[in-house]
């Protein structure tokens, strides 16, 4: 487990130094993409314990370090995210496209939902999406798309984000 938190982790803050610096040069009317969550979905769906939770949470940290975002947004984001697909682990069958194309796209959703939920709660701080503009949609089909390319590409990396539970 935790070999799988720390290569996770490391990987989900790489994720998220390249979409605050590099990734603006791949934005789609303003959007960049949050591969960052595309890696969270991903570890917390292949593993069924807490290593998806604690990858957020440590990953929602370092964000909020590096963000003009109240401290503790990202972390509350992540863990919902990481929770919610930890939960789902192990019940579905994924294919190549769809599902990974499906979870990118609910991931999304998922996130915009917790920061409105915040949002509701500390209105003065917290910035919600627009359900009715044009950014948390494109955000949602950006995300995704890059899913399923994202799944392949981390699958490719083996037992590093996978922890390896024995039946008992």
């Amino acid at each position: 487990m935790g070999r799988t938190v720390v290569t996770s982790s490391g990987l989900i803050v790489l994720f998220i130094l390249a979409q605050s610096t590099w990734f603006h040069a791949i934005e789609v009317f303003g959007v960049v993409p949050d591969m960052a969550l595309i890696v969270l979905i991903y570890v917390s769906f292949r593993n069924a314990g807490a290593e998806g939770q604690i990858a957020g949470f440590i990953a929602g940290i370092v964000q909020d370090f590096i963000s003009a975002a109240p401290l503790g947004l990202n972390v509350f984001v992540k863990t919902v995210v990481g929770f919610a697909y930890g939960l789902i682990a192990g019940n579905f069958y994924v294919d190549r496209f769809l599902l990974p194309l499906l979870f990118g796209a609910a991931g999304t959703i998922l996130k915009a939902l917790s920061i409105a939920i915040l949002a509701f709660v500390f209105p003065a701080h917290v910035h919600s999406y627009d359900f009715g503009g044009m950014t948390l949609w494109i955000e949602t089909a950006y995300n995704a798309f890059l899913t399923p390319v994202l799944f392949f590409v981390l699958g490719l990396m083996g037992n590093l984000l996978t922890t390896v539970r024995s039946r008992g």
